[in-house]
């Protein structure tokens, strides 16, 4: 990507970003997309069809930070902590995509970076999954319903207004199987 096109780019997710901070994403126009962040609507459009698109491109590369640090913890409560700190250093962002539940492309976001964290979990420590889940199907089963259960969680953190990491963390990992814990 050419320089003149990362800069856009970083302009648009920054300026996404300071308005879906302030305000629910669903409200957040093209225009004031791109006042904000010094570009034309043709820029805009090179980069994102919609505000939230853009938002959830923003938070996208976010989270893909945070899951190359994943892959050095121990444990996955420091992967949940982790996760749940992100949320929580985004929470207006993330409250403001609430609808009542996460608006789709942010909401996938989310969980796709779950799920990525969870199979790369289950590959650096294959002791921990139960023999009933070596077919590839049925990792996959398991994988999906954690993350979605885990995004479903953290909605009802956001909606509750509640930002301790630590609690939500034992929350989360006390309704999971016992058997990621190990």
């Amino acid at each position: 990507m050419d320089p003149r096109s990362i800069r856009s780019r970083t302009a648009l997710r920054g300026a996404v970003l300071e308005l879906a901070a302030g305000k629910p994403i669903g409200v957040v126009s093209v225009a004031e997309v791109c006042r904000v962040a010094g570009v034309t609507r043709d820029t805009f459009y090179r980069h994102a069809d919609a505000p939230v698109t853009l938002l959830a491109e923003a938070l996208g590369a976010e989270l893909a930070d945070m899951l190359r640090r994943v892959s050095e913890l121990e444990s996955l409560s420091g992967a949940e902590a982790l996760l749940l700190e992100h949320v929580r250093s985004r929470g207006d962002v993330y409250r403001g995509a609430l609808a009542p539940s996460l608006a789709a492309p942010v909401r996938a976001n989310l969980e796709g970076a779950v799920a990525k964290g969870l199979a790369a979990w289950l590959v650096r420590h294959p002791e921990a999954e139960p023999s009933g889940l070596r077919e590839p199907a049925a990792r996959e089963i398991a994988i999906a319903y954690a993350a979605g259960g885990t995004v479903a969680a953290i909605e009802v953190w956001l909606r509750s207004g509640a930002e301790d990491v630590a609690w939500a963390t034992r929350a989360i990992l006390a309704a999971s199987p016992e058997w990621w814990l190990r």
